[in-house]
């Protein structure tokens, strides 16, 4: 029986049914057996096994690297999806197993090692390729078979930036690039992206050098925005990661001003800039604020 059979099989059963059949399969398991595969830790201390199990199973840094590399190799080279003798249909088909566990052993290196690092980045790009590109793999959404998000991956990304950076400025610019082209995948906005260099810590300095490289982006795709459609939604991305990253720090008349003045005029729908601040203030216990601007909004006829 195949385990997912019998991981299907074995829902349909309760907690005591469930206790009788382990009994009984560890009483009709050869003594040799129970020896050699740990099954007694296992029983006894299943969290701990499964920790240990991994380990074992991680492959060393060196053949990480190779297999990363391999990987990305195969999959820009469609082999994941179209017919060829070097890999096997059930290989294409299994592809996310291979790639979760060099993920998952990148994510155990990337602390130390810039190499990992880099691969790590080579990784989430590929994704993101498969996902808002061209399919390089055998379903459309990659980050959902690999039950990650795209936001998550791309958090964990900026850290190794920040890592690998001489200074703020590097990193800061290294991070708005990626979240602002790379492709995204069908449970992203472009906005959830720029949103993912907030989940950092930053000094009063770096919160002044953010601000100031988002407000030149800003600037330049405004300028762009007559003759590009994806610069005017680029503008709106960065205007509402601004506006997020005021909330943030409390500068809420600030906000509140750019708002009315640089916000709501470039979208087609005034309400949706304005239920955007709303959510931000909400969720940042900014009570007071809210209620005064669902007043406001009322007001001004502004429907959210």
């Amino acid at each position: 029986m195949r385990i997912g059979k019998l991981r299907m099989l074995l829902e349909q059963y309760g907690e005591a049914t469930l206790r009788d059949i382990i009994v009984e399969m560890y009483r009709h398991t050869p003594k040799h057996v129970i020896e050699e595969k740990d099954v007694d830790f296992m029983l006894s201390q299943f969290t701990r096994y499964k920790e240990q199990k991994s380990s074992d199973e991680r492959h060393s840094l060196s053949q990480t690297i190779i297999l990363a590399d391999r990987f990305v190799e195969l999959a820009y080279d469609h082999l994941y999806v179209l017919p060829n003798q070097v890999m096997t249909e059930r290989d294409q088909k299994n592809w996310y197993i291979h790639a979760k566990k060099i993920i998952r052993d990148l994510t155990y290196y990337a602390e130390e090692d810039a190499d990992a690092r880099t691969m790590y980045e080579e990784m989430f790009f590929l994704l993101s390729s498969s996902a808002g590109e061209e399919p390089l793999f055998t379903t459309s959404d990659p980050f959902r078979l690999l039950k990650l998000s795209q936001t998550d991956m791309l958090t964990q990304l900026i850290y190794y930036y920040r890592l690998d950076a001489p200074n703020a400025e590097v990193w800061i610019d290294r991070s708005l690039y990626t979240a602002l082209h790379v492709a995204k995948d069908v449970d992203s906005s472009r906005v959830d992206l720029l949103s993912t260099l907030l989940a950092h810590p930053f000094t009063s300095t770096e919160w002044s050098t953010f601000h100031h490289r988002v407000v030149t982006l800003c600037d330049r795709m405004l300028a762009k925005a007559a003759d590009d459609e994806h610069a005017l939604e680029d503008y709106q991305a960065l205007k509402m990661l601004e506006l997020e990253l005021l909330v943030e720090r409390g500068h809420l008349s600030e906000a509140e001003q750019k708002l009315f003045a640089e916000y709501i005029p470039f979208f087609s729908h005034r309400s949706e800039p304005f239920k955007v601040y709303i959510d931000l203030l909400e969720s940042r216990g900014h009570l007071d604020e809210t209620k005064r601007l669902r007043r406001l909004a009322k007001e001004k006829r502004i429907p959210f």
